[in-house]
């Protein structure tokens, strides 16, 4: 699996919420979410194969715990420069 892709949404300039997409050419429809590591979400595709991480507000969760949560859905993890954009607000 490739390193996962960030999308971030800004409200008033500030990151608000960041899914972290895991698979591409996936319909992007989540049939299952599941809470994995508070705040954040793991979701799920009707076949039960990871397609994402969502995290709300973004700028409060630490790499240690978003690579933890990588790990528990069979993700690659991340390195700082990955996330360079969530540090940059």
């Amino acid at each position: 699996m490739a390193k996962p892709r960030i999308e971030i949404v800004f409200r008033k300039g500030k990151p608000v919420a960041a899914f972290f997409h895991l698979r591409e050419g996936t319909s992007g429809k989540s049939g299952r979410t599941i809470p994995i590591r508070p705040p954040m979400t793991a979701h799920y595709d009707d076949a039960g194969l990871p397609i994402g991480l969502e995290l709300p507000l973004p700028t409060t969760v630490t790499l240690p715990a978003i690579n933890e949560a990588l790990r528990e859905v069979g993700s690659e993890i991340l390195d700082e420069a990955d996330i360079l954009a969530l540090k940059m607000v």
